[in-house]
């Protein structure tokens, strides 16, 4: 009980004025759009794309914040987008939130042994120029093979899916060794997952699929991984050390 009372008072400190009107104004806002904009009462699953907006929101909000208890709401939020990305027929995007959802529990283990005493947020480093020039070959050799994969598949946007799938798996590995250039991966990633679910969601002859609530969760994501972009690279660059993980 003494551990979670820990817990919790290191999760609620730290907090800027700014932090908390961000965080209940992009709940609300995404929400409150969802439904004002294209609720459908004939879809039961409506409000799942809801939930699964509002949590991934506070996913990267806490994430971004150094928070450990972002995990939790990464959970709940990879559940949820397993069957949303089944249903839009996005099967590499699905692929990826597999896998997002196991890196949850390494990503809370990980963290949890790496966390400021004196902010109670974790510890943010750079990476260095060869582990860069590695993963951008990655990236680009990886989004071409899974491309041509994916076509394969039918899938709705099969080289966006697949430049999102490969980033995505390089972003949560760098999340997990706290590395700040993640932010500049995550602001690639959420400009594609805004152009591939409007593409489906307007552009498709078997579009309509209520994910309104998941293209606001995008537009958010993007602005806030600009915020956190520049928050950690100024942390990253007063705390650059190697940090054994």
């Amino acid at each position: 009980m003494q551990k979670l009372k820990t817990l919790l008072h290191e999760e609620l400190s730290g907090w800027k004025p700014f932090d908390i009107i961000w965080l209940v104004f992009v709940c609300l806002t995404i929400t409150l759009l969802s439904v004002f904009f294209k609720f459908d009462s004939a879809d039961k699953y409506y409000w799942t794309r809801i939930v699964a907006s509002a949590c991934g929101i506070i996913n990267v909000v806490l994430g971004g914040k150094g928070k450990l208890s972002n995990y939790v709401f990464g959970f709940i939020h990879c559940v949820l987008m397993i069957y949303i990305t089944f249903d839009t027929k996005l099967y590499a995007d699905m692929s990826v939130t597999i896998y997002n959802f196991i890196m949850q529990f390494v990503g809370f283990f990980t963290w949890s042994k790496n966390m400021s005493k004196e902010t109670h947020e974790v510890k943010k480093v750079h990476m260095s120029k060869q582990t860069r020039w590695l993963y951008l070959a990655i990236i680009v050799i990886g989004t071409v093979a899974v491309g041509f994969i994916m076509r394969q598949t039918g899938d709705k946007a099969p080289f966006a899916d697949a430049a999102k799938a490969v980033m995505q798996i390089l972003a949560m590995v760098m999340m997990v060794r706290m590395f700040s250039e993640q932010w500049w991966i995550w602001i690639a990633i959420n400009v594609i997952s805004i152009f591939m679910y409007v593409k489906v969601e307007f552009f498709t002859p078997d579009g309509g699929r209520g994910n309104l609530p998941i293209i606001l969760m995008y537009i958010v994501y993007f602005v806030n991984s600009i915020i956190m972009c520049i928050k950690w690279e100024k942390e990253a660059r007063q705390n650059d050390k190697q940090i054994k993980i």
